[in-house]
């Protein structure tokens, strides 16, 4: 159903996190007390009450002063009130309130100066005080803030390593004794969700909605955002389940902010299903919702279905209006908007063509092709950016399993080194045993690895000889064909000749199996491609592929289907996507990769 079915952000999604965020950034807790204490100027002295308060209760109201009083004072002002509440907490020998200091001051920096050396420095005190001091809740809470100011400056990778380290943490304190365990879980969440990882964004989810949750409104997120990944992995049964229950819980609490969004997202499922006539009065719900709260881009994407659906009953003046109002809706959108101008682009070329105005349709389907590919390098950057942290990750989990081993092996070295004792002799004999079985076993591995490389590199030569064949027999129908037009043949013959050559043109499917054995053989081929020609798009790398075997033009034609000119046209495309130098071709930029 086109490319606007792959790309919606919605609503929900932006609000649920904005207020996650909001409520959990930087504070290990988040009380109500704006009817307990006043707020102050921040000429007096904002802490002194904090000595008459419970120790289990100081650390939370400590950082609720802070954020009301003195998030956005001088920093002269800010720094030397939270001295003082340090001193207090030296008096009360209150180590829990003292390292909560190092937190909020790093809080203030990132508030006031966003990346800073200063924050990046008080969050290590704060984590390493907590660790010196035994407050491992505390210190899983200032990891999981250092990892949120991570996030929030677009530092992934560090982030991630963050997030890992804070849940380990907080594994080894226990979730549920954790306050607010169910948000920390939410943040992962979003986290990865951005990053389009939505498998471990779903685990984060699930785990959230383990623990306590403290408004309705959070409950109801989570669920829409699970029926998000649903959708967005095309389970359109189960995602419509998932918004269902957001639609019922919004119902009940009378969340009408929350009715709309639901009744929108539940329209688009319909939408993905083909069920128009289902569809359409809930995606017309979600447009005026959304226009409503000024939610223009969510608007914009629900008016873009309703173009759909009227571009199928053959509405096309209708159409032309509503995509002029949808461009006049992301006109000044500070977000990101190429994923919609494509598909208004898209939609315009095909309203034109149906108007039976080529001339029209051509410029609006060129603009789409530009966008498209500006669209792809934004994509390719996130791809990047995904297997960057992916790497993080399995470099933080294979460095757990070593500190483990090592623990373990710390454990039980005494036992260890009194069986030596006993048994050296035995030990050596076996070892020399041991190490022969153990190179033997290597050397038979080796050779294992190796046949199985030769058969895979022998399956892609005889793939790729299959294909030539292939190629061959595509020339012989062409042949064929011109000449039964030149000679005026009965044109149902014709076609059933061009349907079979089509038939041997590698599609999609063809494409995905081809790579599989191609990425057996040359295993870093691809990713450094990516990796290097960020701006490619899929056809990009599927021609590289094809040159990095050597085929010929006129082999490459006849595999995508196109004419031989049309392949070198692509290479000059090509060449200037890759900025190749006059003196290179595009055979040796790639040779070395």
């Amino acid at each position: 159903m086109g490319p606007l079915l792959k790309q919606v952000l919605p609503l929900a999604l932006s609000r649920f996190f904005g207020l996650i965020i909001f409520l959990f950034f930087f504070i290990p807790d988040s009380y109500a007390l704006t009817d307990i204490l006043p707020i102050n100027n921040f000429n007096t002295h904002p802490f002194d009450t904090i000595g008459h308060i419970t120790p289990e209760q100081r650390v939370y109201i400590a950082t609720d002063i802070y954020k009301r009083n003195l998030r956005h004072v001088p920093e002269t002002v800010a720094m030397a009130r939270l001295n003082e509440l340090t001193n207090i907490a030296r008096q009360l020998d209150d180590k829990a309130l003292e390292s909560v200091v190092f937190d909020l001051k790093a809080d203030y920096y990132a508030v006031n100066l966003r990346f800073n050396p200063h924050s990046v420095n008080l969050y290590k005190q704060a984590i390493d005080f907590a660790t010196e001091n035994k407050l491992p809740l505390y210190a899983a809470i200032y990891l999981q803030h250092e990892g949120m100011f991570f996030y929030n400056l677009k530092h992934n990778t560090t982030a991630c390593y963050y997030f890992l380290k804070a849940q380990e943490a907080f594994r080894a304190v226990g979730f549920e004794k954790a306050p607010n365990m169910s948000a920390y879980f939410s943040q992962v969440a979003e986290f990865y969700y951005h990053l389009g990882d939505y498998p471990n964004a779903e685990i984060q989810l699930q785990n959230a909605l383990k623990y306590p949750i403290k408004h309705a409104r959070d409950r109801i997120g989570m669920i829409n955002t699970l029926g998000l990944i649903r959708r967005s992995g095309k389970q359109y049964r189960q995602a419509l389940e998932y918004f269902q229950r957001v639609l019922d819980l919004a119902k009940t609490s009378k969340d009408t902010v929350w009715v709309g969004i639901a009744t929108g997202n539940i329209g688009s499922i319909y939408f993905n299903l083909g069920e128009y006539d289902k569809a359409a009065p809930f995606i017309q719900t979600d447009y005026e919702q959304s226009l409503k709260y000024g939610e223009k881009n969510n608007a914009t994407i629900a008016l873009l279905r309703l173009v759909k659906i009227n571009l199928l009953k053959n509405n096309v003046t209708r159409c032309l209006k509503q995509l002029d109002t949808a461009e006049l809706l992301i006109k000044n959108s500070a977000t990101s908007v190429l994923n919609i101008k494509t598909d208004i682009y898209d939609l315009k070329a095909q309203c034109y063509d149906k108007l039976g105005q080529p001339a029209a349709a051509l410029v609006f389907r060129r603009k789409y092709e530009l966008t498209k590919d500006s669209l792809a390098v934004q994509n390719n950057i996130a791809a990047v950016e995904v297997v960057k942290m992916q790497y993080v990750v399995g470099k933080q989990q294979a460095e757990d399993n070593r500190l483990k081993a090592q623990a373990r092996e710390r454990d039980g070295v005494f036992v260890i080194l009194f069986l030596l004792i006993v048994i050296l002799l035995l030990l050596f004999s076996r070892q020399a045993l041991k190490a022969r079985n153990d190179k033997e076993l290597l050397q038979s591995e080796k050779r294992r690895l190796d046949e199985e490389l030769k058969y895979t590199d022998m399956k892609l030569q005889t793939y790729t000889e299959h294909i030539r064949k292939n190629n061959k027999l595509i020339d012989r129908f062409r042949e064929q064909i011109d000449q039964l037009k030149n000679k005026n043949a009965d044109s149902s013959v014709v076609e059933h000749l061009e349907k079979l050559m089509q038939a041997h043109i590698m599609t999609d499917a063809n494409w995905q199996e081809f790579k599989k054995i191609f990425v057996k053989v040359y295993p870093d081929y691809l990713f450094n491609v990516k990796k290097n020609f960020m701006s490619l798009s899929e056809t990009d790398v599927r021609l590289l592929t094809l040159i990095k075997l050597q085929c010929t033009n006129k082999e490459m034609a006849n595999m995508l289907g196109i004419t031989a000119e049309g392949i070198k046209k692509a290479k000059q495309r090509l060449r200037k996507k890759m900025k190749l130098n006059n003196n290179i071709s595009i055979e040796e930029a790639i040779s070395i990769l």
